[in-house]
């Protein structure tokens, strides 16, 4: 069970909770979460959307619940305003711009701290063949921050630099896979480049076991446990009339057989005419 409480506990500190994504640092931990468990709701397959009201309650490791309101208010396929709530307390108002394929081009949110301040956050996005960068940017419209990601060929993350602009500073991680034998090696580096810690783990490229008629995923390893004791994702869902889905129930099934729910997931999806 400590295990489980871990690995859940690990996948909850790599995504956060999504009301302020665009303030976290990427690292290895949220890379890997989001290519396999993206919390881009307000992305839909079928149909043109003018607004997207996702209710998630998260069920945490600690019996703690986060229950989060997201709404997504199309102005055009490129613009997005979205409004954010945790159990019920407005902390997020934000403008994002996407590309075509619905990938943050640029960020601009008011978040709300605790103490119940209010700060203006602003991250540009550059996507490459191999790269992904993130700048955030300060109230001059500079670059002070730069994290850039680089991918291999199958789009787990090799290399991840923070640099600090202006002295140029930079940390790093880098990810060495031995994908023959499920295994990785993460060295984190800080900025004097002096190897702080080495983490080595366990990681499944084929971690899905299942997938529906829609072609979502409905049974899955967590990528990075143990095949000899996984942890699997059983996901349940509900479709529109447009083939869209409507409601996630995701389980998590530990080695011992114990199933604990993970997340429920509503979105309600109002189409243009």
């Amino acid at each position: 069970m400590k295990n489980f409480l871990f690995i859940i506990s690990l996948f909850l500190f790599a995504i956060g909770y999504s009301q302020h994504d665009q303030e976290f640092e990427p690292t290895f931990y949220s890379e890997i979460s989001e290519k396999v468990a993206s919390k881009s709701y307000y992305i839909v397959k079928f149909g043109n959307p003018s607004e997207v009201i996702v209710n998630d309650t998260i069920f945490m490791a600690n019996s703690e619940t986060w229950i989060e309101k997201n709404t997504y208010t199309f102005n055009s396929n490129f613009e997005m305003l979205v409004k954010k709530y945790l159990n019920n307390e407005f902390v997020a108002d934000e403008i994002i711009h996407l590309d075509s394929i619905k990938r943050i081009l640029n960020y601009k949110g008011n978040l709300k701290y605790e103490g119940g301040k209010w700060y203006i956050t602003k991250v540009n996005y550059q996507y490459l063949k191999d790269k992904k960068i993130k700048e955030k940017i300060n109230d001059s419209g500079e670059t002070y921050l730069r994290y850039t990601v680089t991918y291999d060929s199958i789009n787990n993350p090799t290399l991840i630099e923070h640099t600090i602009v202006g002295p140029d500073k930079t940390r790093l991680q880098n990810i060495n896979y031995d994908y023959a034998n499920s295994q990785f090696i993460l060295m984190d580096f800080n900025y004097q480049g002096r190897l702080e810690e080495e983490i080595k783990g366990n990681i499944n490229t084929n971690y899905i076991l299942e997938k529906n008629e829609n072609g979502d995923i409905t049974k899955m390893y967590w990528i990075l446990t143990d095949k000899t004791e996984p942890f699997i994702y059983e996901i349940d869902y509900e479709y529109d009339e447009n083939g869209n889905w409507i409601k996630l129930i995701k389980n998590v099934l530990s080695p011992d057989g114990t199933i604990k729910p993970y997340c429920r997931t509503y979105r309600e999806i109002k189409y243009k005419n």
